[in-house]
């Protein structure tokens, strides 16, 4: 008994005891005290990239000679990518998206069909008719007239299709575009400029036969005679 007595009370085991519960102060030292920043310091600058630049538009490009495009003839060109069609009437030169707005169709080897007086080029696909030298798309309204509906006057649904500015200069036609950006601002955004960098469908009209860029111009007045799907079928003939 005082032998286990002498063991279990012994300095060595009270000594390891301590030392098993006591940290050593050298080892861990004393627990650091934050302090709060002073009221006006200033953050520290986050890193952000350096805004874009605005893209330089490129300047006027050269689409072909002025003999190649003659009164009542058409150039189809590729732009900056941008596929626009040339068109020459009654001796002014303009120049518009050649892929429609609507569904992607070849309206630059559409007709050409004066709607009250203004040029507008057809779309063979759907008939749309788009004033050549604004953009707007025309649609014709209805009327209830003596028991029955009637074709009423022409109106715009708005601007639809973009439009740039053409001219000649040294026996050459030159464009310039209205937007280099691919995805304009939702301010300067037109429809049409969601198709205008399709190749599938700008190839349609760059790659269309010459027959197809021969200027055909019907009359239509507020009768609502001569619509172009008659047109295009041989009802009517220029």
């Amino acid at each position: 008994m005082k032998l286990f007595r002498s063991l279990f009370s012994s300095p060595g085991c009270d000594e390891a005891k301590a030392q098993a519960t006591t940290p050593n102060p050298s080892t861990h030292g004393p627990t650091p005290k934050l302090e709060p920043p002073p009221a006006n310091a200033v953050p520290a600058a986050t890193a952000e990239p350096a805004p874009e630049e605005p893209k330089q538009a490129p300047g006027p490009t050269c689409v072909g000679d002025t003999v190649t495009c003659p009164e009542g003839a058409r150039l189809q060109a590729k732009v900056e990518g941008r596929y626009v069609t040339v068109l020459r009437l009654d001796g002014k030169l303009v120049c518009i998206d050649a892929i429609c707005f609507h569904a992607g169709g070849p309206l630059g080897i559409g007709d050409i069909e004066e709607v009250n007086g203004r040029k507008c080029i057809v779309c063979p696909w759907h008939f749309y008719k788009i004033d050549v030298e604004s953009g707007d798309k025309y649609y014709q309204t209805m009327e209830f007239k003596e028991g029955k509906m009637q074709a009423g006057e022409w109106k715009s649904n708005g601007v639809r299709q973009r439009t740039h500015k053409a001219w000649e200069e040294g026996g050459k036609i030159y464009v310039q575009l209205t937007t280099y950006e691919r995805r304009p601002s939702h301010a300067d955004y037109v429809e049409s400029d969601g198709y205008a960098f399709d190749e599938k469908c700008g190839d349609r009209c760059l790659n269309s036969p010459p027959s197809a860029n021969k200027l055909k111009v019907h009359s239509v007045g507020a009768d609502g005679r001569k619509p172009s799907g008659q047109v295009l079928r041989g009802q009517y003939h220029t």
